[in-house]
């Protein structure tokens, strides 16, 4: 018999979490709802026992609970995936809500769902923009296949799908018509702003760009619009990211070696979150012309920390421009990236400090965090 709680019970299902950070937003997404709510709701996370594309597991213990704070995590190891284990783990725990991160994971979307529905548990299925169609132009045959079996046998029948802005639920619609979705934004972890604008020199630009070195994250386009910036500008730009696929990242770096003496670039790799700080004090300008972002953590960090960005409008974050935090440009016109790049080159430090002044502060307007915590409680009540 299943004892009382005070708390609701929310067991989570990701490929990856904490302490792993290569892949990105799907970590912050979840990271940052424990870290909004875990005083008031129980969050039990079960997750890979390493890092995206790592073939050593954590320095942790594998196969049980491990306290992290404000969260428990079990990191399973590969002989502990098979569907009868995801069951039992779920009949042990007896969750209130499954949460599962993620659509495509064998283990820890299908396994976990089938699971969840054979132990009638309420079902919460986040995307993550997987259903977006820049996502789905990544290994397209693949994926068309798996939705089309997954429709057919009615996999994703009965479970609420979290999307995180109207454009993902229309995607999510388009391929699960009928389906319930609960539209509530991600949670964006707040720092206290470390930018120092006054390091902008006039005809100079620092950028900074923080994704996947991947087709999705439009790499390859970011440099060619690097390639096209007139001589009268310097340029350094750093990527940070992880590379997925050593073919794409080799042909950014071979582009990245042909660009002009004035355009620096530099391939970081992947760095922790706690490791950013100096990233981003030296940076005027984010960079990221996506294919697609159900939200965009890299994005909103950097305004949060008073950076301006340039990223497609193929994001949640539409309009910069009106509130001066820069420019959502269409993947249809690489001159316009260029140009918008160009402009904030040419500005000195006082014309950049005021065109940007007011950054953090209409970045913040856009995030209703109160609003947004009563919606996720009821999501998991």
């Amino acid at each position: 018999m299943k004892t009382m709680s005070i708390k609701p019970k929310v067991l989570v299902f990701s490929d990856w979490y904490l302490p792993g950070y290569k892949a990105g937003g799907p970590i912050s997404s979840v990271a940052n709802i424990v870290s909004s709510l875990g005083n008031e709701i129980e969050f039990k996370i079960i997750c890979s026992d390493r890092d995206y594309i790592d073939d050593v597991p954590y320095d942790l213990p594998l196969n049980q609970w491990v306290n992290r704070g404000l969260e428990e995590v079990m990191y399973i190891s590969p002989d502990r995936r098979r569907f009868t284990d995801i069951k039992e783990l779920i009949r042990e725990e007896d969750p209130d809500v499954v949460y599962i991160n993620g659509i495509f994971s064998k283990v820890f979307s299908i396994y976990a769902l089938r699971s969840a529905r054979a132990l009638r548990k309420r079902t919460v299925v986040a995307p993550r923009g997987m259903l977006a169609p820049g996502a789905l132009s990544i290994k397209p045959a693949k994926k068309k296949v798996f939705l089309a079996i997954a429709r057919f046998l009615g996999v994703f029948n009965r479970v609420v799908f979290h999307a995180t802005h109207e454009n993902e639920m229309e995607h999510i619609q388009s391929r699960f018509p009928n389906s319930e979705v609960s539209v509530i934004p991600n949670l964006p972890s707040f720092a206290e702003a470390v930018i120092d604008s006054s390091g902008k020199v006039e005809n100079s630009v620092r950028i900074l760009s923080i994704a996947r070195i991947a087709p999705e994250k439009n790499t390859l386009f970011a440099i060619q619009a690097l390639m096209e910036i007139s001589t009268k500008y310097l340029v350094d730009a750093t990527f940070v990211g992880h590379a997925y696929s050593q073919k794409y990242f080799e042909e950014c770096r071979k582009l990245a070696q042909k660009l002009p003496e004035h355009i620096n670039v530099k391939f970081s790799g992947a760095v922790k979150p706690s490791e950013l700080k100096p990233y981003f004090e030296g940076s005027d300008l984010f960079f990221l012309p996506t294919l697609g972002e159900n939200y965009g953590h890299a994005i909103i960090e950097s305004l949060l920390q008073g950076i301006p960005v340039l990223i497609s409008d193929q994001t949640p974050w539409r309009n910069l421009r009106e509130d001066g935090l820069g420019a959502d440009l269409p993947l249809d016109d690489l001159a316009d990236f260029t140009r918008e790049i160009e402009v904030i080159a040419a500005m000195d430090g006082e014309a950049y400090n005021n065109h940007f002044r007011n950054v953090v502060s209409n970045a913040s307007k856009r995030i209703d965090l109160k609003s947004t915590k009563n919606l996720y409680r009821e999501l998991f009540r």
